[in-house]
């Protein structure tokens, strides 16, 4: 069975509302379960696999030092709570990479590719149902009588918490499922399907999927770089601004505060929320600069910290909606720092090649600018995936291309 472990895992990453547990537990998710089951099966190895790669672990134990600091300073238990939680992922890093050194990748891509497929067929089939008139007793579809740009909509959120969820859930599998197509090792009607489950979500995530397809393709590298990072700057700007029109009731509700930035004949640029949600963060970042509020606490301080008007009205508490921001929030510049340390550790194990894995660490990456990406488990599954393909890639580490220190190696020789 230790074989099958981290497989499963991977798919029980696709249901993070599948276990409910009463309080204090509410908050463990079925991969809890499985994590211990994995820390029993793989104990030996994880401290030699932590020795094994001591940059990203030093990178990993500095981030994690810096989480703990700002919990105990807040002297909040949730706060602790949260930054042992980040140390569960540091530790799930791990004990993929005890897993891949053992039993190799095929086996976990294989099943977190085809267990996707399956969650996103059954979110589709479910939504038809929805559209048949069935009432929706799993509360995976919401409808929106005015959503931004397409107005009454039903959204599809699957076994995710909230619909970008749902993309980043279905992200990896579409990534590898194109990669098979494109390498002829699999069919095309499983990216196909993948997408379409996409699509009903409405969110801006979906993107995420077409710039990864991009990266993926053999177009020249240029065509390759220009259009995805054109695709980027669309999401990233079009998650903090909307482009409204005069007879668009969008500018009273809750995507937006109403204030108009600019405006041309019958449009109008208004901010979204996620860019007032972004000044707060900051603001309560600066006003606990060096270890901030204490992990996953930002919500505490949020309306607090706003100034009138700048939300919509009864918008409540929240979260900081950005890794990075929420970093400097709710750990300060230790903590901020400790995020890019360990975001950085990362191109010292950079492949030659652009991989499937890579692509979808950069697309989280991105997603990190307007998402809090960190607690996501399958983003620590890949991460140990990439590493684990250092040991059999020719991959670049320090400041120098490989190609440069070897030719570097060979004068000093003479």
């Amino acid at each position: 069975m230790k074989r099958y472990s981290l497989p499963l895992y991977s798919v029980a990453t696709l249901f993070p509302r599948l276990l409910s547990l009463p309080v204090p537990l509410q908050q463990v998710q079925l991969t809890e379960v499985l994590f211990v089951w994995m820390i029993w099966l793989f104990r030996r190895e994880v401290g030699e696999t932590i020795r094994a790669y001591p940059y990203f672990f030093g990178a990993a134990a500095l981030y994690l030092l810096a989480n703990f600091s700002s919990a105990i300073w807040a002297g909040n238990a949730g706060a602790m709570l949260e930054a042992g939680a980040r140390g569960y992922l540091i530790v799930l890093g791990a004990l993929t990479l005890a897993y891949l050194r053992q039993f190799g990748r095929e086996r976990l891509l294989g099943w977190w590719k085809w267990g996707t497929v399956a969650v996103a067929g059954i979110g589709l089939l479910y939504l038809g149902l929805i559209y048949s008139g069935v009432p929706d007793r799993l509360n995976w579809v919401a409808t929106f009588p005015d959503y931004p740009y397409f107005g009454g909509v039903h959204r599809l959120r699957g076994t995710a918490v909230t619909y970008g969820m749902w993309v980043m859930l279905l992200l990896p599998g579409f990534i590898f499922a194109f990669d098979d197509y494109r390498n002829q090792r699999g069919a095309l009607w499983p990216v196909g399907l993948l997408l379409l489950a996409m699509l009903p979500t409405l969110s801006k995530e979906v993107i995420l999927a077409v710039t990864g397809a991009v990266l993926l393709t053999d177009l020249p590298a240029v065509l390759r770089y220009t259009v995805a990072t054109a695709l980027t700057a669309v999401l990233v700007l079009g998650t903090h601004y909307l482009l409204l029109s005069e007879r668009s009731t969008q500018q009273a509700d809750n995507y937006t505060n109403g204030q108009a930035l600019l405006q041309y004949g019958d449009w109008t640029i208004v901010e979204s929320v996620y860019t007032p949600i972004k000044r707060v963060a900051i603001r309560v970042g600066l006003q606990h600069f060096w270890l901030g509020v204490g992990p996953g606490q930002l919500y505490r301080h949020s309306t607090e910290a706003m100034h009138p008007g700048e939300l919509p009205e009864n918008f409540g508490r929240f979260d900081p909606h950005s890794a990075w921001t929420g970093a400097f929030a709710e750990t300060g510049l230790f903590g901020l720092l400790g995020l890019l340390m360990l975001v950085a550790v990362f191109w010292y194990y950079r492949p030659a090649a652009l991989t499937p894995v890579a692509v979808l660490l950069l697309l989280f990456l991105i997603a990190s600018i307007f998402k809090d990406v960190m607690n996501f488990r399958g983003l620590w599954v890949l991460m140990g995936v990439y590493l684990s393909q250092a040991d059999k890639l020719n991959f670049q580490s320090g400041l120098i291309p490989l190609a440069v220190r070897s030719h570097l190696k060979s004068i000093i020789c003479k």
